[in-house]
């Protein structure tokens, strides 16, 4: 199912989507504004990430290791969630690394092992 266009309206009255503010990012034509956009998304990542529950993470759905993980190597790591429980989810590495990847002996391929781990250390994609 596609995610429907994010409209922001602005102070002046324009209309703005998702898109065309990261286009804008991209383009550099925001670049003198850059550290209050920054400043922003840090004062809103923790209340967004309190807000989500167990039930805001399905089966299937991408995410990706946030800071708060302790294992400092699969910060910004990717992802998908296999399974979850009453307080955790089970996810399955898109890239295999360290104590979570495992040679498949029928295959010969590494493969990620499931790992659990609680929602407050990954993030949505």
């Amino acid at each position: 199912m596609d995610k429907p266009d994010i409209i922001i309206l602005t102070t002046k009255g324009n209309r703005m989507n998702l898109q065309d503010i990261l286009d804008a990012i991209n383009s550099g034509s925001m670049d003198s504004d850059l550290g209050k956009i920054k400043d922003a998304v840090d004062s809103r990542t923790p209340k967004a990430r309190a807000a989500l529950t167990i039930n805001d993470y399905d089966i299937g759905a991408r995410v990706r290791f946030n800071e708060s993980t302790g294992t400092r190597y699969m910060v910004g790591q990717y992802a998908t969630i296999s399974g979850k429980n009453r307080t955790k989810v089970t996810v399955r590495l898109e890239t295999p690394m360290g104590r979570f990847a495992r040679v498949n002996p029928t295959t010969g391929k590494v493969e990620s092992a499931n790992v659990t781990v609680p929602i407050s250390i990954i993030d949505l994609v």
